[in-house]
């Protein structure tokens, strides 16, 4: 018997979801609770996005359709775990968090394939100290284009950003680097695409990065069915950006968000993005008209690379800079969610010098409590002096 969803589009949800059925329908089951307000959120969140989805679908562009934080704030980060000497590989756990981010961003939902280090815990998600994220596979869409009355969200065209960063943790750190690409087809369908260059040899500069990430150190997919993990250290973001515009959007779009942040050497965008791309490559010979199909510029794009490689750059992971302590010291400190220089000093000043309880350290240079484990053992910020 088929399941009946309440709040998804299940075929909208199985095309830009790189997870099967079942997982699907746990997503659902948490659906149903945040809509009655059973983690922290407003009661009546989700029906409200199905309602402005049934409101919007024949009045307002794509982007216009999708819900403020104004109006609806919510996030759901999603988990799936997996451990490196877990017992049975065909098996995962999950975990989720429903959030509030404060900010105009449209709700979202992020799926998190996480790889953690050691063995699984036995009654609960509860980890070891020693025990980290040994690698992070996250896929982000606006949650919107799966819940019902959205419409066909293979409609159209899509934008997405895939990124390559280091974990906190990478024994190697790098700089976070992006590629923006635009699709006529599923964003999914173009990333296997994307994926199978990477591992047959593509010198492309984004396929390269790729493939560094996804099939180093003989890492082999094993469990967790069709969800894929990559190398240790690196995490790799995918977001679904942009979807159901018409060709001259999806252009337009494109051509500014490369020209921003993805164009070589700034990102892994080998030539500029839209209609820019296009007229570039239409100049050079490699396209008749300077108004061409996507999959026409895409290869023109891979002829013109052919014939002009540029010097091949190592993956980010294992440039020489790193071996910089001012330099790892600067890509750092500008991150997110860490703690600065002035915080990693003081916390062994106090905890080695003058032996200070952690709970204390933590108070008093307002980190938490395992930071100041981390930092006082030297498994974090060792190089930071």
């Amino acid at each position: 018997m088929k399941q009946a969803f309440k709040y998804i589009d299940e075929n909208n949800a199985l095309a830009v979801l790189p997870i099967p059925l079942s997982s699907i329908l746990e997503i659902e089951e948490l659906l149903v609770e945040i809509d009655e307000g059973r983690h922290g959120n407003k009661l009546g969140y989700i029906s409200k996005l199905v309602k402005i989805n049934k409101n919007s679908r024949l009045t307002k562009k794509s982007w216009g359709r999708l819900a403020t934080g104004k109006k609806v704030d919510l996030a759901i980060t999603y988990n799936f775990i997996t451990f490196d000497e877990q017992e049975d590989y065909e098996k995962y756990f999950y975990s989720y968090e429903v959030w509030s981010h404060g900010t105009p961003q449209a709700p979202m939902l992020m799926l998190s394939f996480d790889r953690i280090s050691g063995v699984e815990p036995k009654d609960s998600l509860e980890t070891k100290p020693d025990q980290r994220v040994s690698s992070r596979r996250v896929v982000s869409i606006p949650i919107q284009c799966i819940l019902k009355n959205w419409g066909d969200v293979e409609k159209g065209y899509m934008i997405y950003e895939h990124n390559l960063s280091a974990m906190d943790n990478a024994e190697h750190q790098f700089e976070s680097i992006s590629y923006i690409g635009l699709t006529s087809r599923n964003w999914q369908t173009r990333y296997k695409e994307h994926q199978r260059d990477a591992l047959t040899g593509s010198e492309l500069i984004f396929h390269t990065s790729l493939a560094a990430a996804i099939n180093k150190d003989s890492i082999i997919q094993r469990g967790m069915g069709p969800f894929e993990m990559v190398r240790t250290g690196v995490c790799l973001l995918s977001e679904l950006q942009y979807i159901n515009l018409s060709y001259e959007e999806a252009m337009d779009v494109e051509e500014q968000m490369v020209e921003r942040s993805t164009l070589y050497p700034k990102g892994l965008n080998m030539i500029p993005g839209g209609f820019a791309g296009t007229k570039f490559l239409h100049k050079l010979g490699y396209l008749n008209k300077d108004r061409a199909t996507v999959d026409d510029r895409d290869y023109a794009a891979a002829k013109y690379l052919k014939d002009h490689p540029v010097e091949k750059r190592s993956a980010p992971w294992v440039q020489v800079n790193w071996e910089n302590d001012e330099f790892y010291e600067g890509v750092i400190f500008k991150r997110n969610n860490t703690l600065n220089k002035e915080q990693v000093l003081s916390i062994r000043k106090y905890g080695n010098e003058w032996g200070f309880d952690t709970e204390i350290i933590a108070n008093l240079v307002g980190a938490n409590v395992r930071q100041v484990r981390d930092v006082l053992s030297g498994k974090y910020y060792s190089r930071v002096q």
